[in-house]
C-alpha cells in the first residue's frame, strides 16, 4: 500500500464515521449501516477492520455513533505499517527473521 492509497483508505474511514455518527443512531438503520461498514471495513483494512463488529453490540444505536471505530482501525493499521510517522515499511523489515549477511 503507499502512502497516497492509505490516506485515500483513511478518508473513507472518516466518512463511515461521519456517517455513522449522523445517520447512524436511526434505530435498525443504523444496525445495517453498521453491519455494511464492518464489511467496507474489512475490504480497506483486513482483519483488523473486524473490531467494527463491537457496533453491532449496541441494539440501541445510540452509544456507537460517538466512537470514531472505523477512523481508528485505518490510524492502527497506519501506525502498524509506519504510514503515519516514519517510513513504510517493506516486507523484509516486517519479518521477524534476522537480516541475511553477504560478502
Amino acid at each position: 500500500m503507499t502512502r497516497r492509497g492509505y490516506f485515500i483508505r483513511l478518508a473513507i474511514s472518516l466518512v463511515i464515521d461521519v456517517f455513522d455518527t449522523l445517520l447512524g443512531r436511526i434505530p435498525i438503520f443504523g444496525t445495517v449501516t453498521d453491519g455494511v461498514g464492518t464489511a467496507v471495513l474489512y475490504f480497506l483494512w483486513g482483519p483488523a477492520g473486524l473490531a467494527n463488529l463491537w457496533e453491532l453490540a449496541d441494539i440501541t444505536d445510540q452509544i456507537d455513533g460517538f466512537i470514531p471505530t472505523a477512523t481508528l482501525i485505518g490510524l492502527y493499521v497506519g501506525w502498524r505499517n509506519g504510514m503515519l510517522f516514519g517510513k513504510p515499511q517493506t516486507n523484509s523489515e516486517k519479518s521477524d527473521s534476522p537480516p541475511e549477511v553477504t560478502q
